[in-house]
């Protein structure tokens, strides 16, 4: 059980978590909060998860982090996406990979 502690403290856990957060289940408490899609896709789709990509770049280049956490967040949200969203969501997920790795090389 310490061991999972320790690892939840961790900068790549962080990203892992929020990603799912973000991605999973966020969209079922807009959908049970009955919002609007529009409202749904402003906020959620392009404020949290393109904040959260920046951030999660930035925190990437501090931490050192291996590569492969860039495409976290993008591809829970692709999944999420064929599960149960509309196929225009598919354009969002390289708008994140691309965020997520300029925010990881700026300097």
């Amino acid at each position: 059980m310490s061991k999972v502690k320790a690892w939840l403290k961790t900068p790549s856990a962080m990203i892992i978590l929020l990603s799912v957060i973000a991605t999973m289940v966020l969209p079922w408490g807009f959908t049970l909060l009955h919002v609007h899609v529009a409202v749904r896709v402003l906020i959620l789709w392009i404020i949290i998860n393109m904040g959260l990509c920046l951030w999660f770049g930035r925190l990437m280049s501090k931490h050192h982090l291996q590569w492969w956490l860039t495409l976290v967040l993008p591809a829970l949200f692709a999944l999420m996406v064929f599960i149960r969203f509309a196929n225009y969501g598919y354009w969002f997920v390289p708008v994140y990979w691309l965020l997520t790795m300029l925010a990881w090389t700026r300097d």
